[in-house]
């Protein structure tokens, strides 16, 4: 789903939800980071063919991407601070807290593709795709847009205090 909004709806309701546990923008960071080279292949810009999707959307391919992240994150994320807490989300962060939120968000990201996309074998065996049909493409977009919306309600009621997403 490159350069779409389905998996920041996931992405955001549970990095809102767990934000004592998870690191913020890492997570949802990893929740979109799966399609990098999705979205190369997208743009005519990978040179090596092949499909719209495949190692990256695997769980190990997506656990190198998020590996990458996590050490980008380690670099960027005192610089976002500021940012968070003028939305009023608070958070330590650690290196714990960064790698354990990439790789959560990764493999969340690679689980809701499975569901939907034929091509996408999650545990790199082939012709093992056991989530493939649970859920149809209009489920799944359906379920990610419902997320979505209901970060909405959440972060308000964060904000007005009626729910307490803050780290003890």
């Amino acid at each position: 789903m490159p350069f779409t909004p389905f998996h920041f709806g996931p992405g955001i309701l549970i990095g809102l939800l767990a934000l004592r546990y998870l690191d913020f923008p890492t997570f949802v960071a990893a929740n979109v980071v799966v399609d990098w080279r999705a979205a190369l292949y997208f743009l005519g810009l990978w040179p090596f063919g092949g499909n719209l999707h495949s190692w990256p959307s695997t769980y190990p391919g997506a656990v190198v991407s998020a590996c990458f992240l996590a050490l980008a994150m380690f670099y960027l994320r005192p610089y976002l601070q500021t940012f968070l807490q003028d939305l009023e989300i608070e958070q330590a962060f650690s290196r714990k807290k960064i790698l354990i939120s990439a790789i959560l968000g990764v493999l969340l990201h690679v689980t809701i593709d499975a569901f939907h996309h034929p091509n996408i074998q999650p545990f790199m065996i082939p012709g093992l795709r056991p989530f493939f049909g649970i859920l149809s493409t209009s489920g799944v977009r359906t379920l990610c847009l419902t997320a979505l919306i209901s970060c909405f309600p959440v972060y308000l009621g964060h904000l007005s205090g009626m729910v307490d997403l803050k780290e003890r």
